[in-house]
């Protein structure tokens, strides 16, 4: 994060223009180091030149553009990466994460089987640590999940066995005590994660069977009563664009702000992946994959046209399977991160960018699809070519 002044001198130099110029040469030479045969470099670059530019050599950052636009940009946050004794690249993380982003999201340890592990037994150590961290670096804290039908999200004492009337009090018991625990430092919740299926109907989770059809509506309220002044948001993955899914999505939070439920906004997950054919783009949608900039587009304005806030929440883009050598592959990478926060970002209503992971270091698509490149900074914590489409885009917006 750059000092007070540097912050000051950078709000001047974007108020007049001068920053724009000054972004797209240090861009443009990382780039051409990046996608340029060697020989054109050797003629081109200059001493200083020879390396891709390191940020804190100069004043801008994704979170200075960010908060001059009034834009929040944030980042999954892993609170073994802070500790030194768990991780040997804790402090260039952490150093990353606060001059970067202005934005926090616990990655997985605030989910229901981490935080809250027995019926009697909290576990708030780790997220205290990521809240206390986004406290002490003037950033703001999201909330993710307080309901989540798989994985880590379900403790083992939710059971089919449980009386539906228990097991609704277990759930009010939870949102309750989760959201109060840290009320008035979370901006925003995920209050229901992924309840949708591929067709845009409810998924058949132990919530839904337990809870009956109403059960977002209720966990809704129950949040809201915990916390009257946070952002409540429903989060989907594989709704970006035009599908079944985000079609279900859409009738889903439409029938919820029709019947009065506390819900503020939507959040779209945004993991992506790269293909070598038009769109170029897919999402994590099985049933319908591909995913256009004019369907995104036509997406977040139906749910604006709502009254609803709309956010990317857990972006990421995977170049593994493009064709071409690396280069070739980051300059794809560049072009779309670029494309989609551009086309987001055009939209009146959407506010909040998140990325899943501060690094490629730290990514969770390794372990779950293979080694891959998803982020903005790589292994070394050095930006890529999709640092600076982002913050061309952050630079483009007139938000």
């Amino acid at each position: 994060m750059t000092a007070s002044q540097s912050r000051r001198d950078f709000v001047k130099m974007a108020a007049t223009g001068v920053l724009g110029v000054a972004v797209g040469a240090v861009a443009g030479n990382y780039y051409g180091s990046q996608t340029q045969p060697a020989e054109t470099i050797t003629e081109t670059k200059t001493v200083t030149e020879t390396q891709p530019p390191h940020i804190s050599d100069y004043t801008v950052s994704l979170r200075a553009v960010a908060e001059a636009k009034g834009i929040n940009i944030g980042s999954a946050v892993d609170a073994l990466c802070l500790d030194t004794q768990h991780y040997g690249n804790a402090q260039i993380y952490a150093n990353t994460l606060a001059r970067e982003f202005n934005y926090v999201t616990p990655e997985y340890q605030m989910q229901w089987g981490e935080v809250h592990p027995g019926l009697n037994d909290w576990n708030f150590t780790l997220v205290d640590d990521i809240a206390n961290f986004a406290i002490n670096h003037q950033m703001k804290l999201r909330g993710h999940s307080l309901i989540w039908g798989y994985g880590s999200a379900i403790p083992l004492y939710l059971t089919p066995t449980i009386s539906n009337d228990e097991f609704r009090q277990i759930v009010e018991n939870h949102i309750k005590t989760l959201v109060g625990h840290y009320k008035g430092k979370i901006r925003a919740w995920d209050v229901v994660n992924e309840a949708l299926d591929e067709s845009g109907e409810l998924s058949k989770t132990l919530f839904l069977e337990k809870m009956g059809k109403n059960y977002i509506a209720d966990v809704f309220h129950m949040a809201h009563e915990a916390d009257p002044s946070a952002i409540l948001l429903y989060q989907e993955y594989g709704a970006e664009g035009l599908n079944p899914k985000s079609n279900g999505q859409y009738k889903l939070v439409k029938d919820l702000v029709k019947e009065g439920v506390p819900i503020d906004g939507v959040a779209l997950q945004m993991h992506l992946a790269a293909i070598d054919q038009p769109p170029y783009i897919i999402t994590m949608s099985k049933s319908s994959p591909n995913l256009t900039l004019q369907d995104i587009s036509k997406n977040i304005a139906r749910l604006t046209d709502l009254g609803l806030k709309v956010e990317i929440a857990e972006m990421d883009l995977q170049i593994r399977n493009l064709s071409g050598d690396l280069p070739e592959r980051l300059k794809l990478q560049r072009k779309i991160y670029h494309d989609v926060i551009d086309t987001c970002l055009k939209q009146k209503g959407f506010t909040d960018i998140t990325f899943w992971g501060v690094s490629d270091a730290n990514s969770w698509v390794d372990n779950f699809f293979g080694p891959d490149d998803p982020l903005l900074f790589d292994d070394k914590y050095k930006p890529k070519p999709a640092y600076w489409g982002v913050l061309q885009a952050l630079l483009e917006s007139t938000v």
